[in-house]
């Protein structure tokens, strides 16, 4: 099955390549410009063959273009790349070393052979590692775990992208032979109250209840910043999502625009982090709209108080859909309206625009 996949790439793996690429270059971009970080991660524990039969390139062989091409990232890229298929691993050893500039890179990126498993959590976890994003995208969910997650995200400067195989996991709930793969994921007391829970829900609630189990279990270890990117099929069946999970707001945010940008949104811009087969990034109509509630929720929140855009969008966001786009345009009508004031005022402003240092002083 494996070897199928790697035969032409699904619209799906593109838009999933397109948003870690997009991701670990503005996060990268972050990480060199700290003076402690003269090191920086990719770690990639299922990087396949490096490209597909098509000749395109997959996922390992485009971040390191982008780091050959970058002005901070050959001195500082430390490269780790895994397979537990031999073929796999050889083949894309051959690809790096053919990559055209990859002499740049200081530090010789790596391809090692091996199963993801219990072990390797527990030997990242016995290790201080340096600033790494780390991508974790296995065939179903053998080797996924709560401990290798928080092995890889439990360091400064360290975030992971995981593949959530929604189909699989959703039949693994209650599936006593699969007990220990998802026990391994959710935890054994909240797989045991998911497990009853999801009994009777129709599939859009179980959806949204197997999906807050998983943030559930994430924040509690430390890393409350998730956010699940949903694809789905031609027919609106969800089939899997990809999680980012970060212990940082600000790689949060920086985030949340990038899947924003690959994925459908409503008629008033809010994204819905999902794409649809064949669908691509476009406008969704008839869905609920939670934009109106925003203005609303907004003024109880920050009552009396004077912030910054920055600020409200730092303090409110989390959690949510919106983007700093969302809010921007929300304080814009808010003080068209004249129920708040801002300053610089809007008369002082460019037509339409609202900077993150834009005061806003909301009503008592």
């Amino acid at each position: 099955m494996a070897d199928a996949f790697f035969k032409e790439p699904e619209e799906q793996s593109l838009v999933k390549a397109e948003i870690v690429v997009g991701y670990f270059v503005a996060w990268s971009r972050i990480m060199a410009s700290r003076s402690r970080a003269d090191r920086i991660g990719y770690f990639d524990f299922y990087a396949g063959p490096g490209r597909y039969g098509t000749g395109q390139k997959s996922t390992p062989l485009l971040i390191l273009e982008r780091a050959i091409g970058s002005s901070h990232l050959p001195s500082r890229l430390v490269a780790r790349f895994n397979d537990a298929n031999p073929k796999y691993a050889r083949a894309l050893d051959q690809e790096i070393a053919s990559l055209p500039g990859v002499e740049r890179l200081k530090h010789k990126p790596k391809v090692h052979i091996g199963e993801v498993d219990d072990e390797l959590a527990r030997r990242f976890e016995s290790i201080r590692t340096i600033p790494a994003l780390s991508f974790i995208d296995p065939w179903g969910y053998k080797g996924l775990s709560l401990d290798l997650i928080h092995a890889v995200v439990k360091d400064w400067g360290c975030e992971v992208v995981f593949f959530f195989n929604y189909n699989r996991i959703n039949m693994g709930i209650g599936n006593p032979v699969v007990r220990h793969h998802m026990e391994a994921l959710f935890g054994e007391e909240r797989l045991a109250a998911l497990r009853t829970k999801v009994e009777s829900l129709d599939p859009a609630e179980r959806e949204s209840v197997v999906h807050d189990a998983i943030k559930d279990a994430l924040g509690e270890m430390g890393a409350p910043f998730v956010i699940p990117f949903k694809f789905r099929g031609s027919d609106g069946r969800l089939s899997h999502s990809i999680c980012f999970v970060s212990k940082n707001p600000l790689g949060y945010g920086i985030m949340k625009d990038i899947m924003a940008g690959r994925g459908l949104v409503d008629e008033d811009g809010v994204p819905m982090f999902e794409h649809t087969l064949s669908a691509g990034t476009q406008l969704r109509l008839g869905q609920e709209r939670p934009l109106l509630a925003l203005p609303g929720d907004l003024l109880k929140t920050f009552a009396g108080q004077t912030l910054t855009v920055g600020e409200i969008f730092e303090s409110h966001n989390v959690g949510t859909d919106f983007i700093r786009r969302n809010y921007k345009d929300v304080v814009i009508r808010l003080e068209e309206s004249g129920i708040v004031s801002c300053w610089p005022d809007i008369h002082s402003r460019r037509e339409g625009t609202c900077a993150d240092h834009v005061a806003v002083t909301f009503p008592a």
